[in-house]
């Protein structure tokens, strides 16, 4: 396929907002294909490969073509590394003046994994002083990796063999089902679905095997109050309303008003009666949900690095000093909700990252302190990437005592 100049213009574009600016990935692109709805579906793909590709490989790039961070092409220069590395020509542009002449380095055994599997130095020691080398390895490898497509079924309007046979009798699409997961499929092959008519009359959600797995783990009943303190746009929320068949209450809590209010429409196309939001931090805190939620949900704000097959930006946008500055307030959103759980209910941590300093150690810094000494902690589960197939978690299930006064 033929590179045309404005097309690589809004590839430097896509790249500059994620990499300089440390602006979202998928914002950056939506943004860009809205900017240029006149492009056709060819050029739409190149450029969010493009954008995708360069993002997640900026490293190795840097490497093959000896690029200089600190030069005024750099971008337009890992614009013309990826081309060349798809063995695709070179345009005879000005931009590219600097490596027109270019031979890529090529990779070797002795490449070291954090140049090979483009990640900063300080995640590859992160990663190998927590895993095992073959592990970590395996882990960052399959994270670099392109994301299968999983879809929940709402089972609160069809089931999973009906929906199979719709998918492939009226769409032509094939959907695997997930030996341990009921209500999931996989599609064979990766493709838009959110045009279809079933999406639109809510037969599914798109949703990564592992968080649906979170909303199983947390295993709310018909009848419960929820409460789920970071719903954000709701994935998990939706979920838990369909295995709560529509009855009881799922109370809805997020900083964000714009990702209740697609919440909102969300549940409204799933069928979902039965959760409520708070767009008010303030109204919420006022509310009192003191001791009487079965189970309360913390899906807390994280460094998202279990998820860099869909977000590669996260590792050039996360670094230790920002981690640390999220630790603390994994903590208080524990500390603060904890008083919500009712006698016998549960508390649930999840994260979609892999780390102990958000995950493990939380746990055990929350189950040591005041407010987490009436808790026992159930389980806890590590989900990785390379074992799974789905995004990287960690759950984290804990039990309110029933008080001794």
């Amino acid at each position: 396929m033929k590179l045309h100049k404005n097309i690589a213009e809004g590839i430097l574009q896509g790249i500059e907002s994620v990499l300089k600016n440390e602006k979202a990935l998928r914002t950056t692109l939506s943004q860009l294909l809205k900017q240029n709805r006149k492009w056709g579906s060819r050029d739409r793909r190149f450029l969010g490969e493009g954008v995708l590709e360069i993002v997640r490989w900026k490293r190795l790039y840097e490497w093959m073509g000896q690029l200089d961070p600190k030069s005024e092409n750099y971008y337009w220069n890992l614009i013309g590394v990826w081309i060349i590395s798809k063995n695709r020509e070179l345009p005879d542009w000005n931009v590219f003046s600097e490596i027109k002449n270019l031979k890529l380095q090529s990779e070797d055994a002795n490449l070291p994994l954090a140049v090979k599997e483009s990640i900063p130095d300080w995640l590859n020691e992160l990663g190998l002083s927590t895993f095992s080398k073959e592990e970590w390895e395996k882990e960052i490898l399959s994270l670099n990796g392109s994301a299968p497509l999983f879809l929940r079924v709402n089972t609160l309007k069809t089931t999973s063999k009906k929906l199979q046979v719709v998918l492939k009798k009226e769409h032509n699409i094939t959907a695997h089902s997930i030996s341990d997961i009921a209500n999931a499929l996989m599609i064979e092959v990766h493709q838009k679905l959110d045009h279809l008519d079933i999406f639109k009359k809510g037969l599914f959600e798109i949703q990564d095997i592992n968080s649906q797995r979170v909303s199983l783990f947390a295993s709310p009943k018909p009848g419960d109050l929820v409460i789920d303190v970071c719903a954000g746009a709701g994935g998990k929320t939706l979920h838990m309303a369909a295995l709560m068949e529509n009855q009881g209450e799922i109370i809805a809590v997020d900083p964000y008003v714009k990702k209740l209010e697609q919440l909102e429409k969300r549940a409204q196309r799933n069928g979902v009666k039965i959760v409520h939001t708070f767009k008010d931090q303030t109204n919420f805190k006022v509310a009192n949900f003191k001791n009487r939620a079965n189970l309360v949900l913390i899906d807390a704000p994280c460094s998202g690095l279990g998820v860099l097959r869909r977000n590669p930006a996260a590792k050039w946008h996360m670094n230790p000093t920002k981690i640390n500055k999220l630790v603390p307030i994994q903590q208080q959103i524990l500390q603060e909700n904890a008083e919500l759980v009712a006698a016998e209910g549960s508390l649930v941590y999840a994260t979609c990252t892999l780390f102990p300093a958000e995950n493990q150690e939380q746990i055990q810094a929350f189950l040591k302190s005041k407010e987490g000494s009436d808790f026992i902690l159930e389980r806890e589960i590590s989900l990785l990437s390379y074992q799974t197939e789905g995004d990287g978690f960690y759950m984290a299930k804990m039990i309110k005592k029933i008080s001794s006064n």
